[in-house]
């Protein structure tokens, strides 16, 4: 039982790296191309979280558990995975709006002012307050694990599903 909790913490991690290294690549390509706050674009790291959940869970019962797993243990897994991502496609994006190109954070204040003001919920005296809670918010280092766990919901969200689509039970009849 411990080699297995073992091996699934080490082959989440490799899909974390995996996953989460081709969302950074994606976060650049984004930045170099100008096309960072486009919200459709933005859509596109959660079809790469869905096929690296789906692949790793996959990989894993395939590899290491001989073709079976139950949906809580691919549940489990998927959210494992989906945490090691969050960690590293946060943390570099945090990167990238502290140090690497602070301009980032206005172009994204820029962005959540327009959607503030298409919004029927927030009144219009209230939206400079909002848009200064996001400045702090954007940058302070708090964000880091806050977004990982944010990001880690979402992978839960996603992993009800691959799980689900994944899962084998060795007795099929029980």
């Amino acid at each position: 039982m411990e080699n297995n909790k073992s091996g699934m913490l080490k082959h989440a991690m490799t899909y974390g790296a995996i996953i989460g290294l081709i969302l950074v690549a994606y976060i650049v390509i984004l930045y170099i191309t100008g096309l960072t706050f486009k919200k459709g674009l933005g859509l596109v790291q959660y079809a790469v979280l869905f096929v690296g959940l789906y692949i790793g869970t996959k990989s894993y019962r395939d590899q290491a558990l001989g073709g079976y797993i139950s949906y809580g243990n691919a549940l489990g897994l998927g959210v494992l995975i989906a945490l090691f991502v969050g960690v590293i496609a946060v943390f570099f994006n945090f990167i990238l709006m502290r140090y690497i190109d602070p301009d980032l954070v206005e172009k994204n204040l820029v962005a959540i002012e327009e959607q503030l003001q298409n919004s029927r919920f927030i009144p219009e005296d209230q939206i400079d307050a909002a848009l200064e809670r996001s400045r702090k918010s954007l940058t302070a280092v708090y964000s880091i694990p806050l977004g990982v766990l944010i990001f880690t919901f979402v992978g839960f969200v996603i992993s009800l599903i691959t799980s689900a689509i994944v899962k084998k039970d060795s007795n099929p009849i029980a």
